[in-house]
């Protein structure tokens, strides 16, 4: 269940799409980056596989090549061989039973699956029986490209033509072609597919990507997919409306996350994962930063990019997606700094919006890559100020102070959060919300590539140091809100405290509100009883101003003789100019005297607020009769 967050920025988090009655809205979370914190249990669980170099799969029974011209089902009993490229003819259905294993044969050039324009893919698995698409070679043998991919096309539109071949494919084919005008087409339903090992070369520099979908349509299904060594990108949109929620790109040569020609869907929950050793450009990007490199994100509406009246424009919607490439701290011990080696040495940043995207990027975190963020072109730049271009309370991290040796493009240098000082005025404009930390611990476990934890990091307090030459912290301030501070006998009432973020940077790591108890008055939490141990707070609704929401359960809270603490759980975030609301009892003492006034002094400090802002305020509680 997704945690519900009531003060975020409004802009992003009511943010919907009306498109032909149809409304896509992403869901509300209390966290930034693809993972709410433990205890919740990341949404790879069970279904992804951070290691099919060692799975061993049963050997094939059944070969598949040519065309499927009937409606047919493919059985979890059988395991399939894609011999060159397997076609689902338009207006017909595959379905593929979950727990169903396909296999591409590697002898074969480009064995594929794809589902041609009219033509439905149905492969839905379940948690605990993914449908598995893989290379035929034996475990411990298995190359990226060893097969093609799985390939959907569609009749959405796109802003090149209404016929568009699809990379990598034969424009002899007409069955390799996409594009038309139903924004509402249907290309079938993927849920729960890993792809391991795709991206078979067609032709130098044109390979086919793990999961790619051309003029794809909205009414299309894709929830839970993981490619896995791509060849070339894990994901690429050829324009269309599709969404998408819980895609993992693992360890691919090129970009992650690849959006061109006015895809225009949205896709939420998102995990890039780089390997050091594996890039494009084997030998370094030779014309950095012009070439293309590995990215997390690479965006383009067209190819120069510099047609402003092509429509659709590539306006597709990221919300919550953790990206990871390819550097690690000198910090972390696991993997100390470590800088991808020759000839491996292709890498370069998190995100690259060109060519007059209007891509939009929310609520994510770009961790570990040499540049964080490039506005790329005059036109990327100026679609920022028009706010249609969006990079919006999002987090850039790595190591931002170590200067890199050894050999290739990286030496002598420093990681850095904007490649470039335009892209950095914009990324840095308070009104986008975004920030930046020096630090290798945000995410609790990130470099161990067979068990892995990409949640935030739990280990409390300075889990995230904010630089302050990179990103200012923010200024805490607070204040209480009772409806009436005079109390009868024994009488109890509701007050709340609202932590508010006054527009330096966005609010992270602990948050710790201390409240001192007035000897004439109880000082409690509602629906829990306060102990000297925290225990986690649930959120609900104090009677003060006709009733306002709390959010106590992102908090956790504990006693001592003199005072009542609440601390932010890991995770925990104030957005720039947003504020959160916690929620009290106050309950005057039956040995109270009448005339007695004490004050209540009520603090805020932790997280990363190093520029103190009126972070404490006095209540004072009077009693009556």
């Amino acid at each position: 269940m997704k945690k519900k967050l009531l003060t975020i920025l409004p802009l992003l988090l009511l943010s919907a799409i009306l498109v032909n009655a149809q409304i896509v809205t992403p869901d509300v979370t209390t966290y930034r980056g693809a993972f709410a914190p433990s205890p919740e249990r990341m949404w790879t669980e069970s279904w992804a596989n951070w290691d099919p170099q060692s799975t061993v799969y049963p050997a094939t029974t059944i070969t598949k090549s040519g065309t499927i011209s009937a409606n047919e089902t493919w059985t979890s009993g059988n395991v399939y061989l894609l011999s060159g490229v397997v076609y689902i003819d338009s207006l017909i259905t595959l379905t593929i039973e979950p727990g169903t294993i396909i296999r591409g044969d590697f002898a074969t050039a480009n064995s594929s699956l794809v589902a041609q324009r009219g033509a439905k893919l149905i492969a839905e698995g379940t948690a605990c029986n993914p449908i598995v698409f893989t290379s035929n070679r034996d475990a411990g043998q298995r190359l990226s490209g060893d097969w093609g991919g799985v390939i959907l096309l569609g009749r959405a539109r796109n802003n090149k033509a209404a016929n568009v071949v699809i990379e990598g494919l034969s424009t002899a084919e007409i069955r390799n072609y996409h594009g038309g005008t139903d924004d509402n087409d249907n290309s079938g339903s993927l849920k729960y597919v890993r792809i391991e090992y795709p991206g078979y070369v067609f032709t130098s520099n044109n390979e086919i990507n793990g999961l790619t979908f051309g003029s794809v349509g909205r009414l299309t299904k894709v929830d839970y997919v993981q490619v896995s060594f791509s060849n070339d990108d894990s994901f690429e949109w050829f324009a269309g409306s599709v969404n998408a929620k819980h895609l993992v790109a693992y360890r691919g040569l090129d970009d992650d996350f690849d959006t061109d020609n006015g895809f225009s869907g949205t896709v939420q929950y998102a995990l890039g994962v780089k390997d050091p050793d594996i890039s494009d450009w084997p030998n370094g990007c030779p014309a950095a930063p012009a070439c293309s490199s590995s990215e997390g994100f690479e965006s383009d509406n067209d190819d120069p990019g510099t047609n402003e009246t092509l429509v659709p424009k590539t306006s597709g919607k990221f919300y919550n997606v953790t990206q990871i490439g390819a550097f690690r701290c000198a910090s972390n011990t696991a993997a100390s700094g470590v800088t991808p080696t020759a000839p491996n040495q292709g890498f370069i940043r998190g995100a690259r919006l060109r060519r007059n995207t209007d891509l939009k990027i929310y609520n994510s975190i770009l961790m570990n890559n040499w540049k964080g963020l490039r506005l790329d072109g005059a036109l990327a730049q100026g679609n920022v100020d028009q706010d249609s271009l969006v990079f919006r309370n999002n987090i850039i991290a790595g190591d931002f102070t170590t200067t890199w040796a050894g050999t290739g493009p990286y030496i002598g240098t420093k990681s850095i959060a904007a490649e470039d000082a335009a892209t950095r005025t914009r990324l840095f404009n308070v009104a986008y919300s975004n920030d930046s930390v020096n630090t290798c611990s945000l995410l609790t476990n990130a470099w161990d590539f067979l068990n892995p934890d990409y949640r935030p990091n739990s280990a409390g307090d300075g889990a995230i140091v904010t630089n302050t030459n990179i990103n200012k912290g923010p200024n805490l301030s607070l204040f209480a809100e009772i409806d009436n501070s005079l109390f009868t006998p024994s009488q109890a009432q509701d007050f709340v405290v609202n932590v508010k973020e006054n527009n330096s940077g966005t609010t992270n790591g602990i948050i710790t509100v201390t409240i001192s108890k007035p000897s004439g008055w109880l000082i409690t939490v509602p629906s829990i009883t306060l102990t000297g141990t925290n225990q986690s707070g649930v959120s609900g609704s104090s009677n003060v101003n006709g009733g306002t929401a709390n959010t106590n359960t992102n908090w956790n809270f504990r006693e001592t003789a003199t005072q009542v603490i609440a601390s932010s759980k890991p995770g925990t975030l104030i957005g720039k100019n947003a504020q959160v609301t916690l929620g009290f009892n106050a309950q005057r003492r039956p040995a109270t005297s009448t005339g007695t006034n004490q004050g209540m002094g009520i603090t805020v400090a932790g997280g990363s607020d190093t520029t103190p802002l009126n972070n404490a305020t006095l209540v004072s509680l009077s009693t009556s009769n």
